[in-house]
């Protein structure tokens, strides 16, 4: 991850149903689930560096990289370049997760892919400090 980006996995939303009684990593397994389209037509596809990721976008920019595991989809995850981001971009990603049945699971927590709330929670992320001020964000990791 690139400290510019906002970074998320995409979760089952039968999973987030019983999140607290799984352990873990198991709420971002998509196994035993509905596989969700792979369908995204606004970023490109792109050659990941294995052949276990099928990856959308630029690593470095904006990207939706599906891990899998012996064949099996057990990973969504999304990355957000805060650098270049528009709304039509933003709103694309969170209709595929609501398409896909999916959650936003971000710092430990299960959010509904509405655009109001992951705008909060950006304006809050570390990504987006640095993004506004690069060396207060470095002056601020030297104090802590």
């Amino acid at each position: 991850m690139a400290l510019w980006q906002f970074d998320f996995y995409i979760v089952s939303r039968e999973k987030c149903a019983v999140a607290d009684e799984l352990e873990g990593q198991d709420i971002l397994s998509w196994k035993q689930n509905e596989i969700p389209s792979l369908e995204i037509d606004f970023l490109e596809t792109e050659t990941s560096w294995t052949k276990d990721i099928v990856q959308f976008g630029k690593i470095d920019e904006t990207c939706i990289q599906f891990l899998y595991e012996d064949g099996i989809l057990e990973e969504i995850m999304c990355r957000i370049d805060l650098r270049s981001l528009s709304k039509k971009l933003l709103k694309e990603i969170l209709d595929y997760v609501e398409k896909i049945k999916g959650m936003i699971f971000y710092e430990g927590k299960i959010y509904f892919p509405r655009l109001v709330e992951i705008i909060e929670l950006m304006k809050n992320s570390k990504a987006n400090k640095f993004c506004q001020d690069s060396m207060h964000f470095f002056e601020e990791l030297l104090e802590s």
